[in-house]
């Protein structure tokens, strides 16, 4: 959004997402307006069937004709469209709304042949600056960070700050998000509590966990002075702020991931069975400042990361002793 702004800033930019990620994109300058599209967006309908499977295409193709919002979107009058993904549940909505310029992603999950112009999907470039490859088609060669940008209000940071309620450099702000869209993405409930567990042990770290209402029960350890548990207990923006003042993000592939990006916190990011090549998640969807750890099929490397691997890259990114 900010590269579109900054190439047309006479533009009128409308974003569409799911209600559960619209408040990330308040107060945002580059954004004129935030629409509700709920679809069965293609990543998402991977947590339930088979990728590009039969019922994927079913409940795509309702969505598209049959839901309100998307019959709302025709009524916009937009004549650009882009379908940043690259999917043909994405592709079907903008030809559906009537947008004559169409931009989609050629050798992901479909759509293509939909579009006027397609940026070429690759497994060794980083999906953000993929997306920037939009500009060039739209007539401009501006450079800007392939970073998220969230804004947080004054109140926010301030309210994130008063929760760490750390008033000397003795602590050291960890914060672990223990969730993720299914099982078989996570690390495991129970690795995440036994380095919680571990990590306490160093008196100088403060650990806070952050997640919905649904990851309230995966760390079942007391709290205390130096472990406190949010899920459940925060709204998104919220937890976007306690990241934005930590020092450290320990975290699934998941939205943490790319909140501790988008405010360039050292993370690490841990791997469950469903990937195959932590590398090559790194290379799609990483950040200069964060390692990700998981398995590496191509080099015999078919277990997921031990505690203790996580553990002593943590120290050493913390500089603990």
């Amino acid at each position: 959004m900010y590269g579109l702004k900054k190439a047309f800033p006479n533009s009128k930019i409308t974003v569409g997402v799911g209600d559960w990620s619209s408040s990330l994109l308040e107060n945002n300058r580059d954004i004129d307006e935030i629409i509700s599209l709920n679809g069965p967006w293609h990543n998402k309908q991977n947590c339930y069937f088979p990728a590009n499977s039969l019922l994927t295409f079913i409940f795509g193709l309702l969505y598209v004709l049959f839901s309100r919002e998307a019959r709302c979107l025709t009524k916009q009058n937009f004549t650009v469209g882009i379908d940043v993904l690259g999917s043909r549940q994405g592709c079907w909505l903008l030809r559906r709304a009537g947008i004559p310029n169409r931009f989609g992603v050629k050798g992901y999950a479909g759509g293509h042949k939909w579009c006027k112009k397609n940026i070429e999907f690759s497994e060794n470039k980083n999906v953000a600056k993929s997306a920037l490859s939009f500009l060039p088609l739209l007539g401009s060669n501006i450079q800007i960070e392939p970073r998220p940008r969230i804004f947080l209000t004054e109140r926010e940071t301030k309210d994130a700050v008063s929760h760490w309620n750390i008033s000397t450099k003795k602590f050291k702000r960890i914060v672990v998000a223990p969730g993720g869209g299914f099982p078989e993405k996570c690390w495991g409930d129970r690795n995440f509590s036994s380095l919680i567990i571990t990590l306490l042990k160093e008196k100088e770290l403060k650990i806070f966990v952050v997640g919905n209402h649904d990851d309230e029960r995966r760390i079942n350890l007391i709290e205390n002075e130096r472990l406190k548990n949010f899920c459940g207990k925060l709204n998104l923006r919220e937890s976007a702020a306690i990241i934005s003042q930590s020092e450290f993000v320990i975290t699934n592939s998941s939205l943490s991931m790319h909140l501790a990006g988008a405010f360039k916190i050292p993370s690490l990011t841990l791997l469950g069975d469903w990937y195959g090549s932590a590398k090559s998640h790194r290379i799609q969807w990483g950040y200069d400042e964060g390692v990700v750890l998981g398995k590496e099929i191509s080099e015999g490397k078919r277990n997921i990361p031990s505690v203790n691997t996580a553990v002593e890259l943590i120290k050493e990114r913390l500089l603990l002793n």
